[in-house]
């Protein structure tokens, strides 16, 4: 595609030679055929040197290629990696050797590979993907133009919105974790809720999202989940929040909207997190944050006041030293 042509769809401005672009790569490894993106200034000097045919930038750079100045290039560099990898052409209808039930309705427009199974008066809408090992359960309904990538289980009840990427292993709608102890064992609590997906939600990888006790878990639409988060029964997470890996939301916790949570962060049960919040890598959530806060560490404070934190951790033996030292002296004195 020639630089004219993508300026021409996306906007932006083209400074230098109108050439024709066949890939896109990083800094460092993209050749002249190549785009890439210049979006962090501590990569400029990678910027300045990379071999790239054209970049993306918010300025014009002294580089020895075309550019393409937008005021967010890495935005606009995803929507050129769109145009140079379209979605694949994938063929239409059900394969003879997926399973799907007779009071199922799949629309003709889906498709369902082999060895999926649709259950009893499962819905799978308009444009559909349902790949190989998929497991769509009894009553379940799945949005126009949704994707479930292998072995995706949606338990019964459930629902899916539309235009959402369901990754590998992601299970939806598996029973809570909900006991009561008896005196001697501890007894199932029947998890007879359902969960609820919006639309334009991307849930990574072997992520796995429990079903409500008695009402509804339930996912905003456009929210982006990394792999491997947990997400536990009554849980509410407003609309384009954003989850990163190994991250835990215990059970009837509130997710606001626009909320970033890092990797590792543990969010207790029975909390409200507020709208726009943003929490670091690792932090324990264990009481309500006010919307729009940026918390940090275990648990939550405030993130510039845990950077104090631990700056004084490193110092801690040395402190200790010199209090212990002071307690002797003032010992010393008191005996004297």
């Amino acid at each position: 595609m020639r630089l004219s042509r993508i300026t021409e769809l996306l906007g932006g401005s083209l400074a230098g030679e109108d050439r024709e672009i066949t890939g896109a790569s990083t800094l460092e490894e993209a050749t002249p055929s190549d785009i890439s993106f210049f979006a962090n200034r501590k990569y400029r000097e990678a910027a300045l040197r990379t071999r790239a045919g054209a970049l993306v930038t918010s300025e014009p750079l002294d580089a020895p290629c075309s550019q393409i100045v937008t005021d967010n290039p890495y935005l606009y560099f995803a929507r050129v990696l769109g145009l140079l990898h379209p979605e694949p052409q994938r063929p239409r209808g059900v394969s003879d050797r997926a399973y799907v039930h007779e009071d199922a309705f799949v629309h003709p427009e889906a498709t369902v590979y082999p060895l999926a199974y649709v259950g009893p008066r499962a819905r799978i809408s308009k444009g559909c993907v349902i790949h190989p090992g998929c497991v769509v359960g009894e009553g379940v309904t799945v949005g126009e133009h949704t994707v479930l990538h292998p072995n995706v289980v949606v338990y019964p009840g459930c629902t899916v919105g539309a235009h959402c990427i369901l990754h590998a292993g992601v299970v939806i709608g598996s029973d809570g974790f909900g006991f009561a102890f008896d005196g001697v064992r501890h007894v199932k609590v029947p998890q007879v809720g359902t969960v609820v997906v919006g639309d334009h939600v991307e849930i990574g990888s072997n992520c796995t999202i429990d079903r409500a006790a008695l009402t509804a878990t339930r996912i905003g639409s456009g929210v982006k989940m990394d792999n491997l988060v947990q997400v536990g029964h009554n849980v509410v997470i407003g609309d384009h929040t954003i989850i990163v890996a190994q991250t835990g939301i215990a059970g009837s916790a509130r997710i606001g909207s626009y909320v970033v949570l890092g990797g590792q962060c543990g969010v207790a049960g029975h909390i409200s997190v507020g709208d726009g919040v943003k929490a670091a890598a690792r932090t324990g959530i264990a009481s309500d944050v006010e919307p729009g806060r940026v918390v940090s560490g275990f648990p939550s404070m405030d993130h510039s006041r845990w950077l104090r934190v631990q700056a004084a951790y490193k110092d801690l033996p040395s402190l200790l030293k010199r209090v212990r030292d002071l307690e002797r002296k003032v010992m010393e004195r008191a005996d004297d």
